[in-house]
């Protein structure tokens, strides 16, 4: 089985925006209930897109905490967001080798892009799927199949049927450090790959089984060298 493409969540995957969102996070919160959201709470939401974290607030005044928080998060975002060290070796060797590379995330178009540029990721990115993309985020499937037809269009190849996707997913790897996306992948039928720069406590992501688990970037070529 040789990997033909390559997927990565974003924030916490590719790019620590850990402290960001975590600072954004209890800004609301401590506005709206006057503390912080403790470890359970952050191990519940981590990965989720951000009306399911705010939910847990206030369903009710959930749109008014989302505007909040995306205020926050923008106003912090570039001081406290950067690359983890390695990536950019990974994702250029990756695409040396000839495997196609996307992102699939279950955060907005405006803030992928803005992250794609900050970082200067547009060689090393072949396509993105936001948030906004998708009628149905992850875990479900939905993301990484339109990956994969964007990538297609955008080389010219034939769009697959759903038989062919299917063949095309034991030739894909989706990596990232939440339980959404090692879910996400097993919907697909795709190998999944868990970071262990996670946030999350990892023991509760390894009840998942992920088909694997790296300590770097680089340890995602020796799997994908291992399956050629």
């Amino acid at each position: 089985m040789t990997i033909q493409y390559a997927l990565f969540d974003f924030d916490g995957t590719l790019i620590d925006s850990n402290e960001a969102v975590i600072s954004s996070l209890n800004h609301v919160a401590i506005n709206f209930r006057g503390t912080p959201f403790g470890e359970d709470e952050l191990n519940l939401i981590l990965g989720k897109p951000i009306v399911d974290q705010m939910a847990i607030l206030s369903v009710e005044k959930v749109d008014l905490l989302v505007e909040q928080y995306r205020l926050e998060y923008r106003r912090v975002m570039d001081a406290l967001t950067k690359i983890y060290d390695g990536v950019i070796e990974m994702l250029t060797e990756i695409k040396a080798l000839g495997i196609y590379t996307g992102v699939v995330s279950n955060k907005g178009r405006r803030g992928i892009d803005h992250g794609v540029h900050q970082f200067d990721l547009h060689d090393l990115i072949d396509v993105t799927v936001s948030l906004d993309d998708v009628n149905t985020p992850k875990p479900h499937e939905e993301g990484l199949y339109k990956a994969v037809h964007l990538i297609h269009k955008k080389f010219g190849l034939n769009q697959p049927s759903d038989s062919d996707m299917k063949k095309i997913m034991k030739r894909t790897v989706f990596v990232g450090d939440s339980g959404h996306d090692i879910e996400t992948a097993k919907n697909a039928a795709c190998l999944s790959v868990l970071v262990d720069w996670t946030l999350i406590d990892m023991k509760q992501l390894m009840k998942l089984n992920p088909d694997y688990v790296i300590d770097s970037p680089g340890a995602l070529l020796k799997i994908i060298r291992s399956l050629t």
